[in-house]
């Protein structure tokens, strides 16, 4: 587990102070550049630049290097941080330099005036040469503090000499440096300067400092290591001199130039992914599982290796520092990850997921469609962000639809948008709260929940009618009195109380309450599909996460008392109303474990064990076959869901005898036939219902059979709107 200390350190975002703090290898750059320093002649002024891009981890290297200076060089080596960035702009670097070097001087100067609390001829020598040279030398009345302003150095003796009128001393620019030079030199003294920030400052301010250090303050003795962006710094130069080639001019100012090494990509991708699983640590207070390191490395794998500088590790670290704390009930941490990534390494990427989102929550609404046009312009601003990723595999839409659901295409030039998505990888992406869910897609994008709130107390009232079992038909009408439009976003107050139920709502309220709720979906999740169908005849039954909230409150009754959960479970399999969503309920259930379908579950992620799952099948296959549903079958409505669980739960011989058994008139095997058409989308023609025969005729006895049956029926004259429906969708499914 983490603590508090580390996972601060996860999003950092300042540089590195000590050893210890570095991840980046730059201590050991940081050795070796000392070394060299000390090796250069002490008597001779030189420049060194230190050079690479924003971000890049220089200044993390200078104070490193600043360490290891002290360490290396003697002790008459005064090693002085410069930092030209937080000079005041009234206020020329070259004053500012000068004055902390006089600074320095006064402290180390021994000579009989300087002890006597006088200054000494050198300070003033300094202090007259800055005057001299400074454009923008501040009255030296304002240095009578104890602090020099800007540097924040204590200078002995600075608040004698600040009423000393350097007018009256007489000598020339270049008598005064050789003066300073000679003394520095008798004095034993040398200084290595270290600028930071330098392309940082306006271009007349870089100007000015280049001048300082090659010209005006080039003493010997003195050593510059100065930081930079060599472009930026070039492109400032140019401006400030008006020179055609700022690259050739540093060349000139800069002898000595070191490119920072850029960081392995590697090790980029390596400090995001421990510093997620920090994060996910600390606030989950779990260690994440198997299946969520998986799909995290996936991440990082793809699109961490558009990670530049130390500077995007932090700054996407930080992005979800700030945000996964509050939403982590209602996203799926690595799409979290992968969208904070494309904020930082690919911003285009990351609007257009936000915009191709918004316009596919639309379409899945029934609410509008988008044009060819727009699905033109999109698909051509796609194709331009996927192209700034170095790696094919970051490039392709293969690896993107992993993320955003409805996009095909093997090649840029060829993808598609908007494709449908079937109905179990809805469900999948619902339970999961994926990034490509229609129910939680939004809250990546807030980082809030929505402001259709209802308060604490509403749901601690929800809960305690669910304990009261004369409750029970309140608590029923009050729930689905909430699907309804909430005022301010196309979201039902029914949809916002399901994404506030999560585990930790869940986990503190008692096993009863959790009972009494779940026999709610027992009872009313067919009437719950049919008041939604009602608003939007579009909708599935995956586009609501009800599903995962009754898995929730299982398990809470399950934890508290397994034997009396199991118990509850076996009673509202054989009692619940809503057949058609129990079916699909245990069909779920059956996928988790394994024993239907092909996407298990971990073993620890199974709410129950196999022996107990074959039990609640067996005891709903008891129900099925007690003609309990014969009425249902001229009822048609979800039915053609339920028959694909009934396939998985009693098997499909069953599954054909019961048919063969029910369809016997012509009413009901129109139904039945209208019941299993799939719901599409296509930007030509909309919504629209399709029926493969080829994937239902094993049903029938047979594609011959059925369709013999279909053409006889439709001869006859017998029940036109319906044989008319089914031809329609007939038609739809050869066309795609």
């Amino acid at each position: 587990m983490v603590t508090g200390t580390q996972i601060s350190r996860a999003g950092f975002e300042g540089p590195v102070m000590m050893p210890e703090d570095d991840r980046y290898g730059f201590t050991a750059i940081s050795e070796g550049l000392a070394r060299s320093i000390c090796a250069l002649d002490e008597n001779i002024s030189t420049v060194i630049g230190i050079e690479g891009r924003w971000g890049s981890g220089k200044t993390s290297l200078l104070n490193l290097l600043v360490g290891q200076l002290k360490t290396q060089m003697p002790a008459e080596t005064v090693v002085l941080p410069f930092s030209p960035w937080l000079t005041s702009p009234d206020e020329s670097p070259v004053t500012s330099l000068l004055l902390t070097v006089a600074a320095r001087l006064a402290e180390l100067d021994t000579s009989p005036q300087a002890m006597a609390s006088k200054v000494s001829p050198l300070v003033q020598n300094v202090l007259n040469y800055a005057q001299q040279t400074s454009r923008r030398l501040a009255p030296l009345t304002d240095l009578a503090g104890e602090f020099i302003p800007g540097v924040g150095i204590v200078a002995k003796g600075m608040k004698a000499f600040a009423e000393t009128d350097l007018t009256l001393h007489g000598k020339t620019t270049a008598e005064l440096r050789q003066d300073i030079e000679q003394k520095i030199s008798e004095m034993g003294i040398n200084f290595v300067v270290i600028i930071d920030d330098l392309d940082r400052l306006e271009p007349a301010q870089a100007v000015e400092v280049l001048r300082m250090v090659r010209s005006v303050a080039d003493f010997s003795r003195f050593r510059y290591v100065m930081c930079y962006d060599r472009d930026v710094l070039a492109h400032a130069v140019q401006n400030g001199l008006a020179v055609k080639d700022g690259l050739l001019y540093l060349q000139k100012i800069i002898p000595l130039a070191f490119s920072l090494p850029r960081p392995e990509s590697f090790d980029l991708r390596r400090e995001f992914l421990s510093g997620a699983i920090r994060l996910y640590e600390s606030v989950n207070h779990i260690e994440p599982n198997e299946e969520l390191i998986n799909d995290l490395s996936m991440v990082v794998d793809l699109y961490g290796a558009s990670l530049q500088t130390p500077r995007e590790v932090q700054l996407t670290l930080n992005g979800l520092i700030f945000r996964y704390n509050g939403i982590r009930d209602y996203v799926y941490f690595p799409d979290l990850c992968f969208l904070q990534l494309m904020r930082t390494t690919n911003p285009g990427l990351y609007d257009w997921s936000e915009e191709y989102l918004t316009e596919r929550a639309i379409m899945e609404s029934g609410d509008g469609s988008v044009s060819e046009e727009e699905q033109k312009d999109l698909a051509q601003t796609l194709r331009e962000c996927l192209s700034r990723f170095r790696s094919s595999e970051a490039k392709s839409v293969i690896s993107l639809r992993h993320w955003l659901p409805g996009i095909s295409g093997y090649k840029l030039d060829k993808l598609t948008l908007f494709g449908q998505t079937s109905d179990d990888e809805k469900a999948m992406m619902t339970a999961n709260r994926r990034l490509g869910s229609t129910a939680y897609w939004r809250y990546y994008f807030a980082f809030s929940s929505p402001q259709n709130i209802l308060p604490p107390a509403y749901f601690d009232e929800l809960f305690r009618m669910a304990g009261n079992e004369p409750s029970g038909q309140a608590l029923t009408e009050e729930l689905l009195g909430k699907i309804n439009s909430n005022g301010v976003s196309s979201r039902t107050w029914f949809e916002h109380i399901l994404s506030q139920l999560t585990w930790p709502m869940i986990n503190k309220h008692t096993a009863s309450e959790c009972a009494g709720l779940l026999a709610f979906f027992f009872s009313a999740g067919d009437e719950i599909t049919a008041r939604y169908q009602q608003r939007n005849r579009w909708f599935s039954r995956y586009d609501l996460d009800v599903n995962s909230v009754a898995n929730r409150l299982l398990k809470r009754m399950l934890d508290d008392d397994r034997a009396k959960a199991l118990k509850t479970l076996f009673s509202l399999t054989m009692k619940g109303a809503s057949w058609g969503w129990i079916a699909n309920y245990i069909r779920e259930l059956l996928w988790q474990n394994g024993l239907a379908g092909n996407r298990a579950a971990s073993e620890h992620e199974r709410l129950l064990t196999d022996e107990e799952l074959n039990l609640v099948r067996s005891n709903f296959c008891e129900r099925l076959n007690s003609g309990e549903l014969k009425l249902q079958l001229l009822q048609g409505g979800e039915l053609g869901g339920f028959v694909w669980a009934w396939q998985d739960i009693a098997g499909q011989e069953t599954l054909i005898a019961w048919i063969s058994q029910h369809d016997t008139s012509d009413e009901a095997f129109l139904t039945l036939l209208l019941s299993l058409r799939s719901h599409g989308i296509s930007s030509a023609s909309g919504h629209y219902l399709s029926l493969k025969i080829t994937e239902i005729a094993h049903l029938f006895g047979g594609e011959k059979e059925l369709r013999e049956r279909l053409s006889r029926i439709e001869a006859e004259g017998q029940f036109p709107d319906q044989t008319d429906e089914i031809n329609k969708a007939i038609a739809f499914s050869k066309s795609f």
